[in-house]
């Protein structure tokens, strides 16, 4: 008996022979992302809601990071009275029921996001065909996200005491090689060339980018001049 992600990690691999073989149809395709990929999610998202209710907690105790409010030029002494004013965290068996509405719809609204974003890379590279649309874009992400899955059963070892720290490097190249992996589906469904469906996600990783760069300087201005 095969194990259940022997075939993701098969096609992570080898990524060009992953999508070698006739695609399905576009629903069957965005079906098996979701058998896959929710659960995963929810795994994750359970354990990063219980580690973030523990940080939240501690951070209103006087558990701020000193060095960081340094380098920043921020007073410890206004900002400690800021965060001991904020409510209590609520418990996980009030947050559990979001999380299993929240998180189906969160993997699908990533799945349309990035479909949109590499659709106009790929648009802007020239890689899109006069017979192939935006649901053969739909159909690559599917596919590639379904395999990319198993990303987030990889980062589960981040949570283990002690271990983390240690694979924040080898994650972070994860989940880039992630990012550029459905570069690799674009390709093989809308025919062009390989390099013009992995510029379509560094495209998008570089609009994104400069959109959080500057939404982070907003509000760290925002910090600065604030009473």
């Amino acid at each position: 008996m095969e194990w259940p992600f022997a075939a993701a990690f098969r096609a992570l691999r080898s990524p060009r022979e992953a999508f070698a073989a006739p695609p399905p149809g576009l629903g069957r395709a965005v079906l098996d992302m979701a058998l896959v990929w929710v659960p995963l999610a929810l795994l994750n998202a359970t354990w990063s809601a219980i580690r973030g209710l523990r940080v939240y907690e501690s951070l209103r105790g006087g558990a701020l990071p000193v060095h960081v409010l340094q380098w920043l030029r921020l007073d410890p002494g206004n900002l400690q009275e800021l965060v001991a004013a904020l409510p209590a965290p609520p418990t996980f068996g009030r947050l559990w029921p979001w999380l299993i509405l929240l998180v189906p719809l969160g993997a699908l609204g990533t799945w349309l996001h990035h479909a949109v974003w590499d659709h106009m890379g790929l648009w802007l590279l020239g890689g899109l065909r006069a017979e192939s649309g935006f649901r053969t874009t739909l159909l690559a992400e599917a596919q590639a996200l379904r395999f990319a899955a198993v990303g987030t059963l990889v980062g589960l070892l981040g949570f283990l005491p002690g271990l983390g720290v240690w694979l924040v490097l080898p994650l972070l190249l994860l989940d880039a090689y992630l990012w550029m992996f459905r570069g690799f589906a674009l390709a093989a469904r809308h025919g062009c060339e390989p390099w013009q469906g992995l510029g379509a996600t560094a495209v998008h990783a570089a609009l994104l980018g400069c959109g959080f760069l500057g939404l982070l300087a907003l509000l760290f201005a925002m910090i600065r001049v604030a009473p």
